[in-house]
């Protein structure tokens, strides 16, 4: 059987919609690792300090995140658009 009653199929917008939400919810995860590499953490499984990120990590991590946010709003306003 189909996983979509046919009175509910998928249109193409719908699926790149779906699409789109799914690629900004990864981005967004992203966003939120690199925000804390940047600022350094704590182990939830040890409890122990993890450093901020430095150097060229620090570098790679402000590159990856200026063009994730810039993907991310560009996806928002794909999204807004649609709506």
């Amino acid at each position: 059987p189909s996983p979509h009653p046919s009175d509910e199929r998928i249109t193409a917008q719908g699926f790149e919609t779906g699409r789109l939400l799914r690629r900004l919810d990864l981005l967004e995860q992203s966003i939120a690792e690199g925000e804390r590499a940047l600022r350094g953490s704590i182990d939830p499984a040890s409890g122990e300090g993890r450093p901020a990120a430095r150097g060229g990590h620090r570098e790679q991590i402000l590159s990856n995140l200026a063009v994730e946010r810039a993907l991310a709003e560009t996806i928002r306003r794909v999204l807004a658009s649609r709506r």
